[in-house]
């Protein structure tokens, strides 16, 4: 019997081996290059400040590069009474803005006409269209309230909303500063839960401790948008944060609103901001 128990683990040992060796081995992925695509960032708001699009190039999926500016474009903002020609500014940056003090009007369509130098994708033409919501909210005032269980502050907001359906994005600065810079922390929400109510200081953000000072000027900005730039936000959202669960399927395409193949969104925003200046006793628990 010895003889066949040694084979027996010897045959074992040579799994193992033969396991641990296959699950070491090295697999290079080869991804071909895609076709590159515009990509349009920018929206018309009703606040009164130059108003910014910025035009860029897909990049492939590994780069971990800037992507290419697009320069030298034409791009007209037209609102239906008036086709304003955008101005590139710095020259070769890619961003395109309009004049100082323009400001977005309420129910208003506006469409982006953008004319490149070189095509991109065998298209030269792009043309996309935002309507700027009507919505007749009010915001009140917003408060900040400690968790330390979390190690962070809740932004309350006291706001009334319409009984109209409607969709809000919520943004936050610091003396100025954008704290919501990134896709992660921007806020999107739909009225279902506070339709045709008061929101009674409704947490819509969240501060890391070390966000917020005694002496600081905490800005919070609550922007009506359109149920498509919803959509496309929340796409955008779940593609950037990983999957879930582990294996799940390829990512799809995000929706933009940009027509002749374009990527990104074109969109208008009608905002109102409140805010308030961090005091000594908030600190007091």
């Amino acid at each position: 019997m010895k003889p066949m128990i040694k084979s027996r683990n010897i045959l074992i040992l040579s799994l193992i081996t033969l396991v641990a060796s296959s699950c070491t081995e090295r697999i290079d992925i080869k991804l071909n290059d895609s076709d590159k695509r515009l990509v349009v960032d920018g929206a018309i708001t009703t606040d009164t400040m130059v108003q910014r699009i910025r035009l860029t190039e897909s990049a492939n999926y590994f780069s971990n590069e800037a992507p290419p500016a697009v320069t030298e474009a034409t791009v007209y903002l037209d609102n239906g009474s008036e086709k304003l020609l955008l101005a590139e500014n710095p020259a070769g940056s890619g961003v395109y803005q309009t004049p100082e003090a323009y400001v977005g009007q309420k129910g208003t369509t506006y469409t982006l006409e953008i004319g490149l130098k070189d095509k991109i994708g065998g298209k030269d033409q792009f043309v996309a269209n935002s309507v700027m919501p009507e919505t007749a909210f009010s915001i009140d005032s917003i408060s900040l309230e400690y968790q330390a269980v979390w190690d962070f502050w809740f932004v309350k907001l006291y706001a009334y909303d319409p009984p109209t359906k409607d969709f809000y994005r919520i943004d936050a600065l610091r003396n100025g500063v954008m704290l919501t810079d990134t896709a992660s922390r921007v806020q999107v929400t739909e009225d279902r839960f506070f339709n045709g109510n008061n929101t009674n200081g409704l947490s819509v953000l969240f501060l890391y401790a070390d966000e917020v000072h005694p002496g600081d000027t905490i800005t919070l900005i609550l922007s009506a948008i359109t149920e498509e730039y919803f959509n496309f936000f929340i796409q955008l959202q779940t593609e950037s944060g990983g999957s879930n669960p582990l294996f799940s399927g390829p990512p799809a395409n995000v929706v933009s609103n940009v027509k002749e193949g374009g990527l990104g969104f074109f969109n208008t925003l009608s905002s109102k901001r409140s805010q308030l200046v961090v005091r000594p006793e908030f600190f007091k628990n």
